[in-house]
């Protein structure tokens, strides 16, 4: 039995078809994978709201099961206090989840979280959270333990 020219070139179409294919999927899974969600932080976003002129945002995105932050926030009405990662839907308070790490101004009212210094293991069911938008963010000030700022990580 042998092949002649045309059946080597078909072959030869159809392998180059098939990891056409194939490298289209995985580069579109990995773009999946690495969307970034955006994180708008306002006072008005808090519960109960807060009036304030401090302001942030950022993003946040998964890679495998790591969660990434790249966040900056400023004007805060007192001293930076503590920042988290809450479970919880829109409107509603919910359980701190992860400890945020930021690099804060000299006056400690404005300041970064970088991914490096805060990126956390996901879960399934964080991953699950995340990917539904059941994930926010709080910004505390000492004038506002409970929250000056909050925003809400963007679901799919």
């Amino acid at each position: 039995m042998s092949i002649n020219r045309n059946q080597k070139q078909g072959r030869s179409d159809m392998k180059s078809y098939v990891i056409t294919i194939i490298l289209f999927v995985a580069c579109f899974a990995n773009v999946e994978a690495q969307q970034k969600h955006s994180v708008i932080m306002t006072g008005l976003d808090v519960v109960p709201d807060v009036h304030t002129p401090a302001s942030g945002g950022g993003e946040a995105w998964v890679e495998s099961d790591t969660l990434y932050v790249r966040l900056k926030f400023e004007n805060l009405q007192a001293p930076y206090y503590t920042s988290n990662i809450h479970y919880g839907e829109e409107g509603e308070n919910g359980n701190p989840i992860y400890k945020l790490t930021p690099s804060l101004s000299e006056d400690h009212l404005s300041g970064t979280f970088d991914p490096e210094n805060n990126k956390f293991a996901l879960s399934d069911a964080m991953k699950e959270a995340f990917e539904n938008g059941n994930l926010y963010i709080t910004i505390a000030s000492e004038q506002h333990q409970r929250g000056e700022l909050r925003g809400q990580i963007d679901g799919f």
